[in-house]
């Protein structure tokens, strides 16, 4: 509301040999959050999360601020389903792009979970920082501080009802302890983890994350502002939005229940989008399926050294019809597309009836041989888009395929990062070859040598949340071990 190395391979088709690599932090009580991830700016010193929809106008002068901090960063932008310029204005100013499900605090913990930097920094895409700000941010990280921090608040406006907001806002903070999104936050990324991240509720998530902090002593004001947009109150007349906030919060502070709240803030989309970069999901498109035929030995082979062959057979059996029967309902024509090639009838018999429309053999070669063979045959088929998934991303669903899709709309290719460094999902537009050929796939290097294969070659790329596929023991819950008949988790 407004006021290490990473660990191990690739999975399409789930059966890599590489070891396992805990990132620091505990297990966060947030489900969701991962305790283990693999990151693209790993080597940052500060990680900048800004979740947006329909921001095209607000994000260039974020980014732009962004880019005078003189100390090491990434900036990712989570689109919620923008149907303006917004990524363009992303991939602009230099910002990775992610497509994640609509929601300020997922999308925030989305983006935390893609970068793999010791600090975190969230901000809202209509804010602005001066030098006085990026300073202390510089600073506050420089000095390794356990305290999180947040800023004061300025609003990018001369009349002076703002500046009693402002007042108001100080007063608030210093009595009540209370923070708003707006103001920002800067914090270690493994207290991040061990406070929960940003519950995921529709209203109030930035008010419970910063009391979450503050009760613990841990979070501490910056000495300097950031200015945020009056937008919200121009629209909506400056009394009746006031009054709205104030109803809302202090009902929050009396136990009332956000979604509840939520219906009395609307999500803001402005009136009248322009500059559509694609509008429409690309039809036809192809859902490729990679499988493995689940034979004892063959499949899961490092599940297998803690389970026994047969019951991590058994465990992607199951795993692999799950995945395909959440596949089900896709806005695509699902095609699993087998391995070894004498194995159609194993693969019928395990996956027929799941939703899938046809069979086709992956063919000889390695991995990428194999999906730059398939993924050519889709688009010669009349393909428009083509998604390719494995059977071992429980995660992984229709909604998955969906957001693939739709971010194709302003992409040339969308990846799914897997935690262990390489990717659960690629979507394309057309063939690209050159992404398969010759790349290492066993190693944690996959969606880093991907990514940077698509810079040279001018590809936009988007990206989907950070999630698991199961390669391991240590990748397996309790819930999930159950699932698949093993009677243990981590």
């Amino acid at each position: 509301m407004s006021a290490g190395a990473p660990a191990t391979a690739y999975s399409i088709e789930g059966d890599e040999e590489t070891s396992s690599d805990e990132r620091g932090g505990s297990p966060p009580p947030n489900p969701g959050f991962r305790d283990k991830v693999w990151t693209p700016g790993q080597e940052a010193e500060l990680g900048v999360v800004v979740p947006a929809l329909d921001e095209a106008e607000s994000l260039p002068g974020l980014l732009a601020d962004l880019s005078k901090l003189q100390l090491t960063h990434e900036v990712v932008v989570v689109d919620g389903g923008s149907r303006d310029a917004t990524a363009a204005a992303a991939r602009a100013g230099g910002a990775w792009v992610m497509r994640s499900r609509r929601g300020r605090a997922r999308q925030f913990n989305a983006g935390a979970a893609f970068l793999g930097s010791r600090w975190l920094l969230f901000l809202h895409a209509d804010t602005r920082l001066d030098g006085e700000a990026l300073r202390a941010v510089e600073r506050h990280v420089a000095e390794d501080r356990r305290q999180a921090g947040h800023f004061g608040l300025a609003i990018s406006h001369r009349h002076f009802f703002y500046r009693l907001i402002e007042a108001g806002q100080r007063v608030r903070q210093r009595w009540l302890g209370l923070v708003y999104g707006d103001q920002g936050l800067l914090i270690r990324r493994e207290l991040f983890w061990e406070a929960g991240g940003y519950p995921d509720q529709p209203l109030m998530e930035d008010v419970a994350l910063n009391r979450r902090l503050a009760a613990g002593g841990r979070l501490a004001p910056l000495p300097a502002r950031v200015r945020t947009s009056a937008r919200r109150y121009e629209e909506e007349g400056r009394v009746r939005a006031f009054l709205r906030n104030a109803t809302l919060i202090s009902r929050f502070l009396a136990g009332a229940d956000p979604a509840v709240l939520a219906r009395r803030y609307p999500a803001r989309r402005p009136p009248a989008l322009h500059n559509q970069e694609e509008p429409g999901q690309l039809k036809p498109a192809a859902l490729l399926v990679f499988a493995k035929a689940p034979r004892p030995g063959e499949v899961k082979t490092r599940l297998a050294r803690a389970w026994g062959a047969a019951a991590a057979a058994e465990a992607y059996r199951r795993l692999g019809r799950q995945v395909v029967e959440q596949l089900a309902g896709a806005p695509a024509q699902t095609v699993v597309c087998f391995d070894p090639p004498g194995g159609e009838g194993e693969i019928r018999a395990w996956l027929d009836g799941g939703g899938a429309s046809a069979f086709m053999a992956q063919g000889g070669g390695d991995l990428g041989d194999r999906m730059s063979r398939t993924t050519r045959a889709a688009f010669a088929q009349g393909a428009r888009a083509v998604v390719v998934v494995g059977t071992d991303a429980p995660a992984v669903g229709a909604d998955t395929v969906a957001q693939a899709l739709d971010a194709l709309r302003c992409a040339d290719i969308v990846i799914g990062p897997a935690r262990d460094g390489g990717y659960y999902l690629i979507g394309l537009k057309a063939p690209q070859p050159a992404l398969f050929a010759d790349m290492r796939w066993s190693t944690e290097h996959v969606f880093r040598e991907t990514t940077r294969r698509c810079a040279e070659l001018g590809l936009r790329v988007t990206c989907l949340p950070v999630e698991s596929d199961i390669d391991a023991p240590e990748d397996v819950s309790p819930e999930l071990a159950a699932l698949l008949g093993q009677g243990r988790g981590r």
